[in-house]
């Protein structure tokens, strides 16, 4: 899959209008549409791929490249781990889509 089509799944996805999109990122609505463009969609400068990003809740490694970084987990406690097991393992085996979407939930709580 292309960024062309990952991006309109995610926004499909995020049930978000384009209008919205453009607003909340800073991107003109009309090149999200370029963007997502069947026929020679355009590729969004870097820094404009990374609000893209951003704005659906994404890292712009998954929008761009549909892959996640890998990141070093955290030092945990034994007594939080195993606290958290069973939840974990349930995550583990969810799809990269749906730890994507947990992800931009559980950063979202995090703020508050």
């Amino acid at each position: 899959m292309n960024f062309n089509t990952r991006l309109k799944e995610e926004i499909e996805f995020a049930d978000v209008r384009y209008k919205d999109l453009a607003e909340k990122s800073g991107v003109a609505e009309r090149a999200l549409y370029n963007y997502v463009a069947t026929k020679n969609p355009s590729m969004p400068p870097a820094d404009v791929a990374v609000k893209i990003a951003h704005a659906l809740g994404l890292s712009v490694e998954y929008l761009v490249t549909g892959e996640t970084a890998a990141v070093q987990a955290p030092q945990v406690d034994a007594h939080k781990f195993h606290k958290y097991a069973s939840l974990l393992d349930k995550i583990d085996s969810l799809s990269e889509r749906q730890k994507h979407l947990v992800q931009a939930i559980v950063a979202e709580f995090s703020t508050y």
